[in-house]
């Protein structure tokens, strides 16, 4: 009987000291067992090597720690970002497909050899309403300076020249209007292959100049974008002469003539960019 006992004893005994090696052995794989075995020490015979070794694991815990930390921040961010640009591009496609059914209810076509982005109107100051707005579109949307830019008017059934993108940053672009006074550039009269001069004077009237003088032009007839313009689309509306100066002592007429748009009531835009230079 006591020799069973002790054979059961013995038993027990080769367990505890199995699971002891698997401890250590464990404890030197992992940091934080490590490091509980590195203080039990410690509390049983107090060194200077047991401590540098027990502040050595626990940096390097302290270390992993800020990493998953960090590595977890990350994540969070890139699923911001992923939201965030899923959201734009539903924006682009409900725009889009309210764009394709414009064109289809006004019986439109599109402006050849442009991709049309829908841009709202966002900024517009009381001193400068005749200068330049900013849109809500930029650089992370493909934009860039010297981009036409033109808005649908009701009325002609048709989209009209309001300005070009003159500054560009990463979510926002401002647009100087062709009204504005440094605006200049090559109109025709409709219909008369007459081409000529628009100046902006901060109005919503511009200067129609060098009208060569045996040009018939009258009030009413309109004005369109120049074959000859380096910023929009031949053909594109640009607005109607209101009056015109003749005089006989000048080489040229000149006319003042309205835009088609309003500003006050523009509160979406159009930017084109040319489908060969779409970066």
């Amino acid at each position: 009987m006591n020799i069973h006992q002790k054979s059961k004893y013995e038993n027990i005994v080769f367990v505890i000291l199995l699971l002891i090696c698997f401890l250590f052995i464990f404890g030197r794989a992992f940091n934080t067992v490590n490091c509980i075995k590195h203080f039990i020490y410690y509390l049983a015979y107090p060194n200077v090597n047991t401590a540098n070794n027990i502040l050595k694991i626990s940096g390097n815990f302290a270390r992993n720690i800020k990493s998953l930390l960090h590595l977890h921040q990350e994540n969070i961010f890139y699923k911001q970002k992923n939201h965030e640009l899923t959201d734009k591009f539903r924006n682009y496609e409900l725009i889009n497909q309210e764009y394709e059914s414009l064109l289809k209810l006004l019986k439109l076509s599109k402006i050849e050899n442009t991709n049309s982005i829908y841009a709202r109107i966002v900024v517009r100051e009381p001193g400068s309403w005749y200068q330049s707005f900013i849109i809500d579109k930029g650089l992370d949307d493909g934009l860039y300076n010297d981009l036409s830019v033109v808005v649908f008017n009701k009325t002609k059934d048709s989209f009209c020249a309001i300005g070009t993108i003159v500054e560009t940053h990463k979510t926002s672009s401002k647009v100087a209007l062709i009204t504005n006074s440094e605006s200049v550039f090559s109109v025709e009269i409709k219909n008369k292959e007459v081409t000529c001069l628009l100046e902006g004077f901060n109005s919503n009237l511009v200067r129609i100049t060098y009208i060569p003088p045996s040009t018939n032009v009258n009030p009413g007839d309109e004005l369109v974008v120049s074959k000859s313009s380096s910023f929009f689309n031949a053909g594109i509306p640009v607005g109607i002469i209101k009056e015109v100066t003749k005089d006989p002592y000048m080489d040229f007429q000149t006319a003042t003539a309205e835009v088609f748009f309003d500003t006050a009531s523009t509160n979406i835009a159009i930017v084109l960019i040319p489908l060969e230079q779409k970066q």
